[in-house]
């Protein structure tokens, strides 16, 4: 129906990672405002591909503007055919996303992984990642309840992806010793 407002998913697609989300149309020309997953925008930049709504389309403009990024995709050229995708994510096959360095890790690729302490002790498995300004904070379910462990280096040891688990030195207190 005309006007009625599409629910667009909240994840990404299997194999693919959300590199940002459209807030909104901009200007008259088909831009998009977009909020990045990345500090650098680094999977929006000009010359890169996304996917918006299952399409593959060319990023031919990038620029920040505040807490976004204008962008100008192949194919949108007038603010009507921008506006439809509000509160669409933009993707990038897995194969392809650019990370922001070496030791950066996307939210997905945490999720599950086991956390044990440098001694060997089982924290539990991140089950959500928070966001709330300064550090990622990881939401970890295990034998001592819910932990919260800070993404900092003196707390992060060691992200092993592949091998299912991250090693942590607790902070003082951090841990709930009477469970």
């Amino acid at each position: 129906m005309p006007g009625e407002k599409r629910q667009w998913p909240q994840e990404p697609r299997e194999g693919y990672t959300a590199v940002g989300r459209v807030v909104r149309a901009h200007g008259l020309r088909g831009e998009l405002r977009v909020v990045s997953f990345s500090a650098s925008g680094v999977n929006l930049q000009p010359g890169r591909f996304v996917e918006l709504d299952g399409q593959r389309r060319r990023v031919h403009r990038a620029r920040p503007d505040r807490d976004a990024w204008i962008l100008q995709l192949d194919g949108l050229r007038d603010r009507t055919q921008a506006e439809q995708y509000r509160g669409a994510l933009l993707e990038v096959p897995d194969t392809e996303v650019e990370r922001e360095s070496e030791d950066s890790y996307f939210i997905h690729e945490l999720i599950g992984l086991r956390v044990i302490t440098s001694d060997g002790a089982e924290v539990g498995e991140i089950v959500d990642v928070l966001q709330p300004g300064a550090n990622d904070v990881y939401v970890v379910r295990g034998p001592r309840g819910e932990v919260l462990v800070p993404a900092i280096a003196e707390v992060i040891e060691r992200v092993d992806v592949a091998g299912g688990v991250i090693f942590i030195t607790p902070l003082p207190g951090m841990l709930d010793e009477s469970k």
